[in-house]
């Protein structure tokens, strides 16, 4: 069983909770179009959702061996929800929600029709999103629109000593697709395996509550493992404590990056209508 879970900084702090993030996977970069199965043409035969009471797992969703045919969302908000549907990972991007999508978790247990059963066993965790937006339509009766605002971000640039990353070829998957490589991280370490900056960016954004830009002109594969201090990873400014560096200064040390304060355009999700799901 592998789990994804996919949270903002924002709602770490609010939720006063830490999650460990397993391996978060991108999306086939190459490989023919035809071999990619389209989710937008799929749907969860059968969706329970109920009031999570327990609160003892998650919030994340469980995606199920390869061999079967469920999604689990355990103890996950309705925010996040969304969030994860649209692939924002930030809290600031989707506006709009009610109080309720915050303060309630709900679980979720999805199964696909026996019909789409074998396309959706080939699709990627991330691939299945269009599904997840399906069933927020149908049982969240959610409407909304995206628009493009300028707000606070960091910049990540390679730093005057250069990069020092260790740059690797994909290899290929059982499915004939090529391997999106991967990255897991926890509380004071990022480690990449092949894995493209623009998955490097993804899991920083969450840990620094901020959208970040890619302005590296790295276009690879990279194989890394950063380390921090999570007390200092506030501010670029903050002092490093004395057991490790905060998370700005790991990244020019050990990577040969470095972040700056910029602003750039984002998408924002606006949420114009949503309700409490009814339970089953």
């Amino acid at each position: 069983m592998r789990t994804l879970t996919f949270i903002g900084a924002v709602l770490l702090v609010l939720a006063g909770v830490l999650l460990m993030m397993t391996p978060l996977h991108a999306q086939p970069s190459s490989g023919p179009p035809a071999a990619i199965p389209d989710a937008r043409t799929m749907h969860f035969d059968v969706v329970s959702i109920k009031r999570d009471k327990a609160n003892q797992l998650g919030p994340a969703i469980v995606h199920s061996p390869p061999e079967s045919d469920t999604m689990r969302i355990v103890n996950m908000s309705p925010h996040l929800i969304v969030g994860t549907a649209y692939g924002l990972p930030l809290h600031d991007q989707v506006v709009g929600l009610p109080g309720w999508a915050d303060s309630e978790t709900y679980d979720i247990e999805a199964k696909i029709s026996a019909e789409n059963a074998p396309d959706f066993r080939k699709l990627l965790p991330m691939q299945r999103n269009p599904m997840l937006q399906a069933v927020l339509a149908d049982r969240f009766h959610m409407v909304c629109h995206f628009e493009t605002r300028t707000l606070p971000a960091y910049a990540l640039v390679v730093a005057k000593s250069g990069p020092k990353l260790t740059e690797e070829e994909p290899g290929t998957l059982p499915n004939g697709l090529q391997d999106p490589g991967g990255i897991s991280a926890d509380r004071s370490t990022i480690a990449a395996t092949i894995a493209p900056i623009s998955l490097f960016l993804v899991v920083l954004q969450q840990r620094l509550g901020r959208p970040v830009v890619d302005h590296t002109g790295l276009t690879g594969r990279y194989t890394f493992k950063l380390s921090w201090t999570p007390d200092s990873a506030s501010a670029p400014n903050a002092s490093d404590a004395a057991q490790g560096p905060s998370i700005f200064t790991a990244i020019q040390e050990q990577l040969g990056l470095k972040l700056g304060g910029t602003h750039a355009p984002l998408h924002v999700l606006v949420v114009d209508h949503i309700e409490r799901p009814t339970e089953n």
